[in-house]
């Protein structure tokens, strides 16, 4: 052995003795060079928090969002009630309508003097109740919360405008349910395979996704990355049907064997309708400390 190969060796045993732990460093912000017995463990971030907020205003002020603008101009008058050429004349008549109305109710108060107070009373409750609910079938029978397709019952102005392209806004979180991810906003509705055990996923029953459960996180100005879920935010569903899916033919020929075989398959799925997205500022009791921040440039 050479001169030369032997001081090397001698120097790099020079530092090491028996028993030391030897670590491997990396030449970044994140890692320190000390030995891996007295290094302090690093605090992980729950979340990374990416901010677009300037990005997105200034793409609005640009040209892109003044075309935007235009589709608002799609469903505009949509919702007004056809032209009627014979209106200002029925505006006209409303005065005589009204005074013919005050008489009728002066007849009526006539002919009922000569009514007892208790019989009055329970014919007055009794007209009283009968147009609450009246009212009420009218209010839910005029304005459906909901659409026979399960999706929100909006004006026509508005479903017009978005189909055009204008930006809906609101916020959304991608959520991982039944081994499956969604993509979920407020009011969306879920179809998912059967979630057991059904004492717990009754109908009617809500429950809060949290932790691992929501991945992402986003709105018009921050978008929050999970690692791998979003700390401090929640999603929440409420059981709206446990049911049968469509029908799916199975079909199986065996050739030259005369034998073919047609089965119907339906798979039970559970209808969840998505009632909040709450971000991790929102949740009460919980703050935007978990997070790192990461600015996008305009």
């Amino acid at each position: 052995m050479s001169l030369v190969a032997m001081s090397r060796t001698q120097h790099a045993n020079s530092g090491k003795l028996s028993g030391d732990i030897t670590t491997c460093t990396f030449a970044n912000k994140h890692h320190t060079s000390s030995p891996l017995h007295s290094q302090p463990r690093r605090h992980f971030s729950k979340y990374v928090v990416v901010n677009h907020s300037l990005a997105y205003q200034n793409s609005m002020a640009s040209n892109h969002g003044l075309q935007l603008q235009l589709a608002l101009e799609e469903g505009r008058g949509k919702d007004d009630a056809p032209f009627d050429p014979f209106s200002q004349f029925l505006d006209q008549m409303g005065s005589t309508k009204e005074s013919e109305e005050e008489l009728d109710g002066e007849i009526v108060d006539e002919g009922m003097n000569g009514i007892d107070e208790a019989e009055f009373k329970e014919m007055d409750q009794y007209d009283d109740d009968d147009e609450e609910e009246e009212d009420e079938e009218a209010y839910f029978a005029s304005s459906p919360l909901y659409t026979t397709s399960g999706a929100v019952h909006r004006p026509l102005s508005e479903r017009l405008a978005l189909r055009a392209g204008y930006p809906a806004g609101g916020k959304f979180a991608v959520i991982h349910l039944a081994g499956f991810q969604h993509k979920v906003t407020t009011d969306d509705l879920l179809i998912v395979n059967k979630l057991k055990p059904v004492s717990e996923w009754s109908v009617g029953s809500t429950h809060t996704l949290s932790g691992d459960d929501v991945l992402l996180m986003a709105d018009t100005n921050q978008t929050l990355v999970g690692l791998p879920g979003v700390k401090g935010g929640e999603v929440n569903v409420m059981v709206e049907e446990i049911t049968r899916d469509k029908t799916v033919v199975v079909f199986k020929k065996r050739r030259r064997k005369h034998s073919r075989r047609k089965n119907g398959f339906r798979r039970q799925v559970t209808f969840l309708r998505v009632l909040d997205v709450k971000m991790p500022g929102e949740v009460k009791g919980e703050s935007m400390d978990h997070g790192e921040e990461l600015q996008v440039a305009a």
